[in-house]
């Protein structure tokens, strides 16, 4: 049996909930607003919400809210016929799933056994993989910059799960990837300069285009390790199979006479966003590092 919190701003339509509810067993609370719903979530952590829509800046905030602070509390959509749009909104917002309110006789326990069954999974995956103290992956990327957002989407998801930095670093963290898989990918396996994105950006953007399909750059490859070890570090390494440049070479992206230099702008941003960079000899692997501040 669960601990299930309802949010009706109809005293009646919440009194059914409760009493349909209990009979099966169920622990029930109410909350008649949104201020009243986040101080129940707080103080008794249910493990499930059901809501309706009205008034609908309320609902929808309720389901929001839950994503982002409560993630492994579904939330039950009651829906009224009529509002069938207001329940797309909720879902992409956050919700687990709807129920129309003609169905709750019918398909209320079904679907609550569904949804407590999943959220309790998701908890118990929660749970063990705090007890994951590194983690490895490694991918091997096609000279095709669509791929670039999975590989900046998995090192977030490594991130969260490994406890690493706050929104804002992780954010950082995903624009320096970003830009280093795109220098290793167009620079590196495509032999494109930097220079030709500020001089004819159309002319890049075809170049990369061609360069895709034409040997010997179309068989190129990008490696990228990521590696990150819980409350500590994190290690990305990215290689390209192209013929490297002399890493002594790079122009200091920082000094003032570079700054406004489109071309650098990718290393300056690299540099500032990870405590430590460094080439390998041949100039066609990065890795780069971040560490978990330590408190003094």
């Amino acid at each position: 049996m669960a601990d299930i919190l309802i949010v009706d701003d109809d005293p009646d339509q919440a009194r059914q909930l409760t009493e349909w509810l209990s009979v099966g067993g169920h622990t029930v609370r109410t909350a008649n607003t949104l201020a009243g719903a986040v101080e129940a979530i707080e103080r008794t952590g249910p493990q499930l919400i059901i809501t309706d829509l009205e008034p609908v800046s309320e609902g929808l905030a309720l389901v929001r809210t839950t994503r982002q602070r409560f993630p492994t509390t579904p939330v039950l959509m009651v829906t009224e016929h009529g509002n069938e749009e207001l329940a797309v909104a909720a879902l992409k917002a956050g919700a687990a799933n709807y129920l129309p309110r003609r169905n709750l006789a019918r398909d209320l326990n079904p679907l609550l056994d569904e949804l407590l069954s999943v959220a309790h999974s998701q908890i118990k995956r929660a749970v063990f993989l705090k007890r994951m103290t590194a983690v490895e992956y490694r991918f091997e990327l096609e000279n095709d910059l669509e791929l670039i957002g999975n590989v900046v989407s998995q090192v977030e998801l490594v991130m969260e799960q490994m406890t690493l930095f706050d929104e804002v670093d992780r954010m950082q963290v995903g624009v320096g990837v970003h830009e280093a898989a795109v220098n290793a990918m167009v620079h590196g396996n495509l032999e494109i300069r930097s220079s030709l994105k500020v001089d004819d950006w159309d002319l890049y953007h075809r170049t990369v285009a061609e360069r895709s399909t034409t040997l010997p750059y179309r068989d190129r490859r990008v490696v990228v390790v990521v590696r990150a070890e819980r409350k500590r570090e994190l290690l990305i390494r990215i290689a390209d199979e192209g013929p490297g440049f002399d890493p002594s070479r790079l122009p200091d992206p920082t000094a003032p006479e570079n700054l406004t230099s489109g071309s650098g702008r990718g290393m300056l941003l690299i540099r500032t966003f990870f405590d430590e960079v460094r080439h390998n000899p041949k100039g066609n692997e990065i890795t780069l590092v971040k560490r978990v501040a330590v408190s003094r």
